[in-house]
């Protein structure tokens, strides 16, 4: 395995806590006092960043503010203070591990000649350095992880973390690592959360939160979501044909939520994922189509794709039969992949030729025909550049990033540099990670 190098995210929006400016005059007070932050938990190398932020104590104005990297006493104004830390990610070669802070002291007035002890200390959270699939039909029916370093096995492994919603069909992550997955039965909900702290050795916690929406009751209600990079909740309907724009704000408790935009005129919806620069994709597969609804018309009723893509099956001029995309994830470099279940085939299409107005036939850079005993149910990349999918029953695979670049056909198919066989998988769906490797546009992509 290489080593683990740590890497600290630098400007992360998202902080554990927030310095909130205190009232004018809650603090009023003169000369100076100290403060003893104190740092844990984070493994050997790793570089943690709290930042100290004084308010004035008669206005409540921003007077100052110190970033730490490790440890140590801070001699300072007296006055209100606020502590901030960031997320810690620990790279590795296939998913990273993300530490959070907990801050015993947020926020304190500091009297003259008085100490603060504060204490920050990091943990891992445990949704991280692990690949997340739903589970089909068989094996144990629950959304599973598989720690990165079982995912180098070449022998049956158990599942590292299970979360008891059976059958899900596509998984995401939000920025804090919380799974979000799809139901696939009247019994579910149609989105189910699970609290990242919910997933602890030998558990397989229940759902924390559940949205549902009025009228998506038919069968299969959902096949896929993504969050946009405000943290809005797209949804897929594979039976209402229509995708849903749940709020961010909407989705913070249990509820039936009314989607404050709904797109329709599909012949199938079957992937979705935000590109770079905030577009949303969706794959039409019923129309071979995939289409990109611009980010600035996705705040309107009547939003309308403005691209429409074909992928080629062939190189041949005169053959412009397309491929039936499905689910949809990017590369690092912008290129958008899918597969055409019905081929077993994988595809990708290049940056440069999503750009653009209207309708355009595009050639695929590659096609990669997958064993006929696949069951192309999703995809997701990891850090290292490599492509993972379900596989054949219990079975999880990946294509190199070297296998990617290479074409080939169903008389001879590339067989995954890696495939694992899980004690209780049954036909896996929707494989995610958390985080999401750097460079993508997933929400969950953490620097």
């Amino acid at each position: 395995m290489n080593a683990l190098k740590p890497t600290l995210l630098a400007a992360l929006a998202a902080l554990a806590f927030t310095a909130c400016p205190p009232p004018p005059g809650s603090c009023a007070t003169t000369g100076n006092g100290s403060i003893v932050v104190t740092f844990a938990g984070l493994p050997s190398g790793a570089t943690g960043s709290v930042t100290a932020t004084g308010f004035d104590g008669l206005t409540g104005e921003r007077s100052s503010s110190q970033t730490l990297t490790m440890g140590q006493t801070l001699m300072v104004t007296a006055g209100n203070w606020g502590i901030t830390a960031e997320k810690v990610v620990v790279d590795d070669p296939l998913v990273r591990t993300v530490y959070t802070p907990r801050i015993s002291a947020p926020n304190f007035c500091l009297p003259k000649d008085g100490t603060q002890a504060v204490d920050v200390t990091w943990s891992v959270v445990s949704t991280s350095n692990a690949l997340w699939v739903g589970n089909g039909s068989g094996g144990m029916g629950s959304t599973q992880g598989y720690a990165s370093a079982v995912l180098r096995s070449t022998s049956t492994v158990a599942p590292s973390f299970s979360g008891n919603l059976a059958a899900s069909r596509a998984i995401t992550f939000d920025k804090d690592g919380n799974v979000w997955a799809l139901g696939n039965t009247v019994s579910d909900p149609m989105v189910a959360r699970f609290a990242a702290s919910g997933f602890t050795t030998g558990s397989v916690p229940m759902h924390d939160r559940s949205i549902t929406s009025p009228g998506v009751s038919c069968i299969p209600a959902t096949k896929a979501l993504a969050f946009d990079k405000d943290g809005n909740l797209y949804v897929a309907s594979s039976c209402k044909k229509e995708v849903y724009k749940l709020r961010a704000l909407d989705i913070t408790t249990s509820q039936t939520v009314t989607p404050t935009l709904t797109l329709t005129n599909f012949s199938s919806v079957d992937g979705l994922a935000f590109d770079k620069d905030g577009n949303l994709w969706v794959a039409d597969g019923t129309s071979d189509e995939l289409l990109r609804f611009d980010a600035a018309s996705l705040t309107t009723a009547t939003a309308l794709p403005t691209r429409r893509i074909k992928a080629r099956k062939s190189d041949q001029p005169a053959d412009l039969t397309a491929l039936k995309p499905d689910m949809l994830a990017f590369d690092k470099n912008g290129n958008l992949w899918s597969y055409d279940f019905g081929l077993n085939l994988v595809f990708s299409i290049a940056a440069a030729d999503l750009s653009g107005t209207g309708m355009a036939n595009a050639t695929p850079t590659v096609r990669i025909s997958i064993p006929v005993s696949a069951v192309l149910e999703g995809l997701a990349f990891d850090e290292g550049g490599g492509l993972w999918l379900p596989f054949s029953a219990g079975k999880l695979a990946r294509l190199s990033p070297a296998q990617l670049t290479v074409s080939s056909g169903a008389g001879a198919p590339t067989m995954p540099d890696t495939i694992i066989t899980g004690t209780s998988i049954g036909s896996a769906q929707g494989p995610a990670i958390y985080p999401a490797p750097k460079g993508t546009p997933l929400f969950h992509a953490l620097p």
